[in-house]
């Protein structure tokens, strides 16, 4: 095969959180609320949670069913208004309550010690670079990126909340493909979950690279190969170009 470009997913992948999942929510939810009595907003801590969750799990089932995805403010918004925020609309109280949120995440996030090196081998065998990954705010993504100083490597950088499309959704692939120029049968991907990222990469006919960071019970396609590390699919692409 002629290899001309290689897709990354990002959380699980390339950066991970090593804090228990519920433990970070409680600390965000804590985060969102005292920003919003900061800006002299009356709400109670329990009520953000509550309300945030509820809101959080309609939608999670909504899009994980229609692939669908909503920019994190028509969400943040939503959340204020049911908390009774007379200024829910307001794009610099939405901005400043998704990023409040948010902090307590980007700060737990760490970036896997093999990803830097294996990128910038990747780079230097000229290889066009792209990164596709699922959120509802590609601020969140964004701050990730440049934390770890990520963004530099990355020819395109496709979030679902810029396209309105979450993988497993096929568009979501091709988007990055023809940003990169490039065409899934010259192209591979990378991503350590088995539905959205090797499913969604064989539904847009993309060669993939499963990084098996746990077991799944349900695997939906088998990828063309599998890595425990990033080094490892270093090794794998590496063979390939030979």
């Amino acid at each position: 095969m002629v290899l001309l470009a290689v897709l990354f997913d990002l959380g699980g992948t390339l950066v991970y959180h090593s804090s228990d999942t519920n433990e970070l929510i409680r600390s965000s939810h804590r985060a969102m609320a005292n920003y919003l009595v900061s800006k002299g907003s009356a709400v109670e801590p329990d009520d953000v949670v509550r309300v945030s969750n509820g809101i959080y799990e309609a939608y999670a089932s909504f899009a994980e069913r229609s692939f669908i995805e909503l920019d994190a403010r028509v969400i943040y918004s939503a959340i204020l208004y049911q908390l009774g925020i007379a200024d829910y609309c307001d794009e610099d109280l939405i901005t400043g309550a998704i990023n409040s949120f948010y902090s307590p995440i980007v700060e737990d996030y760490s970036v896997f010690e093999d990803v830097e090196g294996v990128l910038s081998k990747l780079r230097e065998r000229g290889l066009e670079l792209g990164l596709v990954t699922n959120n509802h705010s590609t601020d969140f993504h964004l701050r990730l990126l440049r934390k770890f100083e990520l963004e530099r490597f990355f020819d395109s950088i496709i979030v679902s909340s810029d396209l309105g499309i979450r993988k497993p959704h096929k568009s979501i692939f091709l988007h990055c493909l023809k940003m990169l120029d490039t065409t899934n049968e010259s192209s591979i991907f990378v991503g350590d979950n088995p539905f959205h990222d090797i499913q969604g990469a064989k539904n847009a006919g993309i060669r993939c690279i499963w990084v098996k960071r746990k077991n799944y019970e349900d695997i939906p396609t088998e990828p063309d190969w599998t890595a425990e590390s990033v080094t490892q699919v270093g090794e794998i692409i590496t063979s390939l170009l030979s």
